[in-house]
């Protein structure tokens, strides 16, 4: 098979000028480094002002010990103290500040939710350090931001994490600029896609799909390249390689499969796709469904995001795609 070496389109807005929406960041992260107060007293406060939350970074995302457990305070005192969290924290101070330009990012894209989908939840928007457990963390109403996995990828502290457990690939992705559309990205697969477990590629592929054409929708000036988790180089040569990608996918008869390992090939992350360049990106089905559902909306433009959302056969998607 021949593939070439290389290859956005811009959306148009959705008015938020009337939505009357505040979105703000929690900082965590800073609550928990903050120095003067003992580890139980910046506890106590945390819980005070994060609720439930709180429980969740504590025993969930930090993977202390038990909100109640008395010796909590003394985990907490460990990891604020010890000298490589406190220089993390510090380079995510110094890379993120207040993160004002983030929070009027997230401002915005939560308005143009609520403007598709008036009924929508915004979450409450909690900044933490994770000690690198977790980068986006959605719950029931929080958008949890791990804010040291965004301090640039060229950062000296991102050197000092193991490439066993953090790959190149997945480095090259610490930058400022993925924080916003990475959250945006998790709180909709979390929020806006259905339950899909036992379906065939093709399902994974377009519900998918449909969760960036969404995510286009809110972050309609952000790179194609960040909201796809992409180098452009990828993206340049997923474009370029467009008909070939499909007739790798159409000729191993894996498009109607529900085997595990024929939809993690397409779906799941890793420095490229198996059995295609290493110039490929990993979860490249995710591209894949995203061209299907953009050719979808092209035939059909009287169709709305929420209505796209509500299709429950993928087929009806695949109809439109015919790539060259």
């Amino acid at each position: 098979m021949f593939w070439t070496a290389c290859g956005g389109e811009r959306h148009s807005d959705l008015p938020i000028g009337e939505v009357p929406l505040t979105v703000g960041i929690g900082r965590l992260d800073r609550d928990m480094f903050a120095a003067g107060d003992s580890a139980q007293s910046r506890s106590l406060k945390a819980y005070a002002t994060y609720g439930e939350f709180y429980r969740t970074y504590i025993e969930d995302i930090l993977q202390g010990a038990p909100l109640e457990d008395p010796r909590l305070a003394m985990v907490l005192h460990r990891f604020t103290t010890d000298p490589d969290w406190v220089s993390v924290q510090e380079a995510a101070d110094s890379v993120l500040g207040d993160m004002e330009p983030q929070r009027q990012q997230f401002e915005a894209a939560f308005k143009r939710l609520k403007v598709l989908f008036p009924d929508s939840l915004t979450p409450r928007i909690v900044a933490f350090n994770s000690g690198y457990n977790f980068g986006i963390f959605p719950t029931d109403s929080v958008l949890g931001v791990g804010v040291e996995w965004f301090i640039g990828k060229d950062h000296p502290v991102i050197g000092y994490l193991a490439p066993e457990n953090f790959p190149q690939y997945v480095k090259d992705r610490m930058r400022p600029e993925m924080l916003v559309p990475s959250a945006v990205k998790g709180w909709l697969l979390v929020h806006y896609t259905r339950d899909i477990r036992g379906e065939d590629l093709l399902t994974n592929l377009v519900e998918t799909g449909k969760v960036m054409a969404l995510l286009d929708a809110l972050l309609p000036d952000t790179d194609p390249a960040l909201k796809l988790a992409f180098s452009k180089e990828q993206l340049a040569w997923c474009e370029s390689n467009e008909y070939n990608i499909w007739k790798e996918l159409v000729s191993k008869e894996q498009l109607y499969s529900k085997r595990i390992d024929d939809i993690g090939r397409w779906m799941n992350d890793g420095p490229f796709t198996n059995g295609l360049p290493r110039e490929s990106p990993g979860h490249l089905g995710e591209w894949i469904g995203y061209r299907m559902v953009k050719a979808y909306l092209k035939d059909h433009p009287e169709v709305t995001i929420p209505q796209l959302l509500a299709l429950d056969d993928a087929r009806v998607v695949l109809k439109s795609y015919k790539p060259r």
